[in-house]
């Protein structure tokens, strides 16, 4: 049986791509498991010094879809308590490990993204759509809610009415609306190569440097839910820890040199 989920590494740039386009990509158990699997695996990876991944794409195989939610002509075999259990156990704690990385996490959101397509993309750092994608957390409509930590995230990235407009209705929306609310940073014009655009962005990133980036990420997710006094307390800590960090003195070096920066960490 051919892999669900493709895996590779290119110039410290690491590609998970859901590989059922003739099921639109949507997550079987095994899709689950596997997709869970290479997270943990980059997640080991990047804790390795020097790490050899600075990036990591999230995506899906084709045009059509970037992830249809979970595969319902399998899920729909499985009443059972335990199944849901299962299925809120093994992508809840994948995507969570997502935001814990201290690498950017790209969603490409190649297609549509639906139910927990959307789950998906909300736990990716940055997120790039086609013009022709289509979003929906289509959840209400299956008599579910999100079962992958989506509310939770939507709600922090969008607000609170927002989010429940989006999850109440479970209404689609084209890929500029996305942009115009937020939920997506960048969509392509039609015509634009699409792997060109993606790997472009991914290739800057791995240019800046990874620890302050780690940082910033860290900082950045523990500003939405930490109070403010313990949110500056800990900005403070990773700004005074930067600062005599090599990348921090190659920058000034630079700056006073009028040249670019080479951020080797």
């Amino acid at each position: 049986m051919p892999d669900e989920i493709s895996f590779t590494i290119s110039n410290q740039i690491a590609t998970l791509t859901v590989n059922r386009p003739e099921a639109r990509n949507a997550l079987n158990w095994a899709a689950q498991e596997q997709f869970a699997a290479c997270v943990t695996a980059v997640a080991q990876i990047i804790s390795e010094s020097p790490p050899t991944i600075r990036t990591l794409i999230i995506t899906g195989a084709g045009r059509q879809a970037f992830v249809a939610g979970g595969d319902l002509k399998e899920l729909s075999g499985h009443p059972e308590p335990e199944a849901g259990a299962r299925l809120n156990r093994t992508m809840r704690h994948a995507l969570q490990q997502l935001t814990e990385m201290p690498i950017p996490v790209i969603a490409a959101v190649n297609g549509d993204a639906f139910g927990g397509g959307c789950e998906i993309l909300t736990a990716c750092d940055l997120r790039i759509a086609a013009h022709h994608a289509r979003f929906s957390f289509a959840q209400v409509k299956n008599a579910l809610t999100t079962g992958w930590g989506g509310t939770a995230r939507l709600v922090r990235l969008l607000g609170q009415s927002r989010a429940l407009e989006l999850l109440l209705t479970g209404r689609q929306l084209t890929a500029v609306e996305a942009q115009q609310i937020g939920l997506v940073h960048r969509v392509l014009n039609e015509g634009e190569d699409w792997d060109t655009a993606v790997t472009t962005w991914a290739r800057e990133l791995c240019q800046l440097p990874g620890p302050t980036m780690a940082a910033l990420k860290q900082l950045t997710y523990a500003a939405a839910h930490l109070p403010l006094a313990e949110t500056n307390r800990l900005e403070t800590e990773l700004f005074v820890h930067l600062w005599s960090h090599p990348d921090h003195l190659e920058a000034m070096a630079a700056f006073v040199e009028k040249r670019t920066p080479l951020f080797n960490s």
